[in-house]
């Protein structure tokens, strides 16, 4: 995996092919959270993935007569934040600035600041574009 300056993962985190995941500076993953790299994911910087939360890249074909696999890339872009027990499928591109409310289900891509919400995940208002902060876990961490 490589992990950016300043990242922080906390504890519990279960990882599939982490060989295959990009994670930028500044950002912050909590516990619990699954990381599915084998369709490959990157993480952009200053990103939040709240505790629970499950990023897959691969999945098996409902339809298919043999239960085919496939795999797809996730990209979750800068100062997004994916909320608690929300879950994100194969394929997905998270935009800049996005947020994905607790407990929604994303499966199509997220434009840039906006704010999307159940199941499935559908827009349900905008963010601020005018973001600064700079995540920095370890100095909460004494």
């Amino acid at each position: 995996m490589k992990l950016g300056k300043q990242s922080n993962i906390q504890m519990g985190l279960k990882v599939y092919s982490p060989w295959k995941i990009t994670i930028k500076d500044n950002t912050v993953i909590n516990n619990s959270v699954v990381i599915d790299g084998r369709g490959s994911i990157e993480i952009g910087s200053n990103v939040n993935i709240s505790p629970y939360v499950q990023i897959y890249t691969a999945e098996h074909e409902v339809n298919s007569p043999f239960f085919d696999y496939s795999s797809d890339k996730v990209i979750i872009n800068d100062y997004a934040w994916v909320s608690t027990r929300s879950i994100v499928l194969p394929g997905v591109n998270i935009g800049e600035g996005a947020v994905i409310t607790a407990g929604a289900v994303v499966t199509k891509d997220v434009p840039p600041y906006h704010i999307v919400g159940g199941v499935p995940a559908k827009k349900i208002g905008e963010r601020s574009k005018d973001l600064q902060y700079t995540l920095n876990y370890r100095k909460f961490m004494h």
